[in-house]
């Protein structure tokens, strides 16, 4: 039956504390006085809790305890049930803390929050916005891999705010909830099909388990990928045993990692076969460490430690050449290599040996002008000089060899 009744949706006032206090007891954190993002320290296994400078909203922000900045990694954002506040605490415990960014997200306006209003989430979409770009700024964020979720009114406003977001989301998870337009005013066909759904609910929460099997039908009928979960005697309120009867780190995972490692594997493969080894380098370090114990992440290790010896390998042959080959020759090689190896740390080091073979070249062109200059043959020293300043002006003394040129010719008269 159609309906756009919300008030009595999610609004068990009971239930929605009693869960609140149990998730409370399950996952108990200890947050961080508000601090804005450039003074938030941000550590592995640690929770933070940001003011966003725009919105002036608070959320909360928990990193992986496996988190580096060496690789990318995705996100979950995180939305509270009714009376409830920003929260990290059940995707923590979901995740088993590793693997994902969590934030906990408030909400931006007291009218989306109380009616969950589709024509009322601009200012949610701008605080999403603020958030994911203050995170990415300082945390080395996927952001093709992008989840919304939430639980009770968390899980209908992410069939709201998650619908209009669909094209930046890689997946939605819609707990203790069904669809808050129930089967009205559906996503757009190009955006809904194919896109990851997961479905949750108590098989004894009453009305939502109801609510929940109507939605993700729905969701499957208009092409979604839907998973469903019915959880054995649960409520509204869960028991401390209910994250055992949930697959939901296996689909995140699926949805997430997997494919991320999928995606880099191939854009590396490809990358590698287009001879742009620095990129094909960087992509497998990457993705050899999200799921190390994988096929996939050992095959692109070793891919990685193939290209890395090779181009080892070329750095200290070109290295050995520094004496033995000409300056002009050196410099093409150690060009091309770095444009091969682009994108990765050995293109710094080509860059730093580029450097190191000019200050080379340079010093000794300074040196000879300094020997002219020493036997009073000024003629030949300006010369040299000259030579200095037109060929080596990237040279790190060229400033000094320039003021000191100036100085030469006011000594000696010359123009």
């Amino acid at each position: 039956m159609k309906t756009r009744l919300f008030d009595v949706l999610c609004h068990t006032i009971g239930e929605i504390i009693t869960f609140s206090t149990l998730l409370l007891l399950l996952f108990s954190s200890v947050l961080a006085a508000d601090v804005p993002m450039s003074d938030a320290e941000l550590l592995p296994g640690k929770e933070v809790r940001i003011t966003a400078p725009k919105t002036e909203k608070t959320f909360l922000v928990y990193v992986p305890v496996d988190y580096t900045d060496k690789r990318p990694f995705p996100v979950l954002f995180y939305y509270h049930g009714y009376r409830g506040s920003a929260t990290t605490q059940m995707f923590r415990h979901i995740t088993k803390g590793e693997g994902f960014i969590v934030v906990g997200m408030n909400y931006a306006t007291d009218l989306y929050y109380n009616k969950l209003l589709p024509t009322e989430t601009a200012k949610e979409k701008i605080f999403f916005d603020e958030v994911l770009e203050l995170i990415s700024t300082r945390l080395n964020v996927a952001k093709e891999y992008i989840f919304m979720g939430g639980y009770s009114q968390g899980g209908y406003s992410t069939t709201v705010l998650g619908e209009q977001l669909l094209d930046r989301l890689a997946g939605r998870i819609v707990l203790g909830a069904g669809r808050r337009d129930v089967d009205m005013n559906p996503p757009p066909a190009e955006l809904i099909r194919g896109h990851p759904v997961f479905y949750g609910a108590g098989e004894l929460d009453d009305p939502h388990y109801q609510r929940a099997k109507r939605a993700a039908q729905l969701y499957t009928e208009w092409g979604a990928d839907v998973t469903f979960e019915g959880w054995e005697n649960e409520t509204h309120s869960l028991s401390p045993q209910w994250s055992t009867k949930t697959k939901m780190r296996e689909w995140l995972i699926a949805y997430g990692p997997m494919k991320q490692v999928a995606s880099g594997f191939e854009k590396a493969q490809s990358a590698e076969k287009n001879g742009k080894l620095g990129e094909a380098f960087t992509f497998y370090a990457q993705i050899a460490e999200i799921l190390p114990d994988t096929a996939l992440c050992q095959t692109a290790k070793k891919s990685a430690t193939h290209l890395a010896t090779k181009a080892e390998t070329a750095l200290e042959q070109l290295k050995d050449a520094f004496d033995k080959k000409p300056y002009a020759e050196l410099t093409k090689a150690l060009t091309t290599f770095r444009d091969t190896y682009s994108h990765s740390i050995f293109a710094v080091r080509a860059t730093q040996l580029l450097s190191e073979l000019l200050n080379a070249k340079a010093d000794a062109l300074e040196a000879r002008a300094l020997a002219a200059e020493a036997e009073n043959n000024y003629d030949r020293a300006l010369q040299l000089y000259e030579l200095y300043l037109t060929y080596f002006p990237e040279a790190e003394r060229y400033t000094a060899v320039q003021k000191h040129v100036k100085a030469l010719k006011q000594k000696i008269g010359a123009k």
